[in-house]
């Protein structure tokens, strides 16, 4: 594994600590084995910045599990396939400091290797001049 991945990583391996720690992991909801399934599912299929949101919003109590690992596939996906339009997404974060939170924490070692190089990549040379606290999370560790 690269450097830069690994920094990557064990930086968002820190934050999801730090999240945990401070009660800003989960819900206090508990998710239904039905609402689970249905959660894999419909974030599997997520392909658009809003979509995310709106998985956010529907499963956010279920963020455990093979659930999460979802959210973090979807994340890395979009992140690596739809950073031109990363702007809606830094204007969902922008309104709701739960999704911002939920964001760092899915930066993680489910992260496949080619997309954390292509979200690196990016990070370094195409940030958003309103994207700094995320291009520098991705970037920094």
């Amino acid at each position: 594994m690269q450097t830069s991945t690994a920094r990557l990583l064990a930086a968002a391996m820190l934050m999801l600590g730090m999240a945990n720690t401070y009660g800003l992991g989960q819900s206090s909801r508990r998710c239904a084995p039905a609402e689970t399934r249905r959660a894999r599912s419909e974030i599997s299929k997520v392909s658009e910045w809003a979509g995310f949101y709106q998985s956010f919003e529907s499963f956010k109590q279920c963020d455990t599990g093979q659930v999460s690992v979802e959210f973090s596939y979807a994340l890395s996906r979009l992140l690596a396939r739809r950073w031109l339009a990363l702007d809606t997404l830094l204007d969902f974060t922008g309104n709701d400091d739960a999704f911002k939170r939920f964001i760092l924490r899915h930066l993680d070692e489910n992260i496949p290797e080619e997309e954390a190089q292509v979200i690196i990549t990016n990070a370094r040379q195409h940030c958003p001049v309103n994207g700094g606290w995320l291009c520098k999370a991705i970037v920094d560790y």
